[in-house]
């Protein structure tokens, strides 16, 4: 008798692997994220969780091709199988807003209040399709 095999799992929306930050200080190098792995499969909801200054927000701006000028990132960043990080800027912005977006947690500047929030969701939509 053959035993049961379970059918593969897809491939993962977004795979992120060793990711590691480095950001400049005028006391040197300082790694800010350092080996984080998450795998988020199609469908599915992941949540970053952690202390404040813990490299939440570091890792999101990773995902979006935004990090501040002079950090260092290494790893791979894969979304649907597409490799993230050699991308040029162009390339990063016909992806945002199209294939990958966020809401910035501040919530004085994360939407503005002289807009409607259904105008500002739909406006990367609008741009891109």
């Amino acid at each position: 008798m053959t035993p049961a095999h379970a059918p593969p799992s897809p491939a993962p929306l977004l795979d992120v692997q060793q990711l590691t930050i480095t950001l400049r200080t005028p006391r040197g190098p300082v790694r800010a994220v350092h080996d984080v792995d998450f795998a988020l499969q199609p469908g599915a909801t992941l949540g970053l969780i952690g202390e404040s200054g813990c490299g939440k927000s570091l890792t999101a701006l990773a995902l979006m091709g935004l990090l501040p000028e002079g950090a260092r990132v290494q790893g791979r960043i894969r979304l649907d199988g597409q490799e993230l990080l050699p991308m040029t800027e162009p390339q990063w912005c016909r992806l945002r807003g199209d294939r990958i977006g966020m809401v910035f947690q501040e919530p004085m500047t994360a939407l503005n209040p002289v807009h409607t929030i259904g105008r500002q969701v739909a406006e990367p939509l609008r741009l891109h399709r």
